[in-house]
């Protein structure tokens, strides 16, 4: 099953959503125009490194405030194209609703928060590996987390291959998120190279944090034009 489109925005343009697809494409280029061997090393660089990373309370002041930004900045690093356009493409279907039920600014704050537990959530497990952490999928699976719980019932546009034949289904958010899910536990049984710790920690500190991140008062629909009535009329005042 492939998702094609998620909710469509009602009250906000998704521009954070679109920065955020636009500054990993740019950093995947720069990436590229420095080449493989020092890609891996702004990987170990700028990626989050559990074995390091783990030993924060026992190193300096500097060494510390060195290593806390790479469980940010480790978000806006891939290891190829399949990687890029595949976490862009989740952060492109379920960002956009989001975004417009959190507003920007909360988005943006949501996005960051859930990448940094996610991150958090792998340290923990994962203490001693010294191959970094690199990606945006912990904090895109904070989202999937947070439109579980704002946009539970949301048709997810999706192409489906029926006996070979690619077809087009409206399955519920909540089928479909609660399949993706069923994937990162049978990844995380059986293994390999993908963070699977990061994807499960990222959406569940998104499913338990995301109605912190809401708005006080709900965004107003907009504004219905009634039609005018025919012959004069003074208007009333309260």
């Amino acid at each position: 099953m492939i998702p094609i489109r998620g909710a469509p925005a009602k009250h906000h343009w998704p521009w954070v959503t679109l920065g955020l697809i636009a500054v990993n494409l740019g950093i995947f280029l720069y990436q590229l125009h420095i080449g493989p061997d020092a890609s891996t090393d702004l990987f170990y660089q700028k990626g989050a490194v559990a074995a390091k990373l783990s030993r924060l309370q026992v190193l300096s002041f500097r060494q510390s405030v060195w290593l806390l930004p790479t469980m940010f900045s480790s978000l806006f690093l891939h290891a190829g194209w399949l990687h890029l356009i595949g976490n862009m493409w989740f952060l492109w279907v379920f960002g956009e609703a989001l975004e417009d039920d959190l507003g920007p600014k909360r988005f943006l704050g949501f996005y960051l928060f859930c990448g940094f537990f996610a991150c958090l959530s792998h340290v923990l497990v994962a203490s001693t590996l010294a191959v970094p952490l690199i990606g945006a999928s912990g904090a895109i699976a904070g989202v999937l987390g947070g439109y579980l719980i704002r946009l539970p019932k949301s048709p997810i546009c999706t192409i489906v291959f029926w006996k070979l034949r690619p077809e087009t289904a409206y399955i519920p958010a909540y089928v479909w998120l609660g399949l993706w899910l069923a994937l990162q536990f049978l990844g995380l049984r059986n293994g390999g190279a993908v963070a699977w710790m990061a994807h499960l920690g990222g959406f569940f500190i998104g499913l338990l944090t995301v109605n912190l991140f809401t708005p006080l008062t709900p965004a107003a629909a907009p504004a219905k034009t009634l039609p005018k009535k025919k012959g004069n009329s003074k208007a009333r005042k309260k």
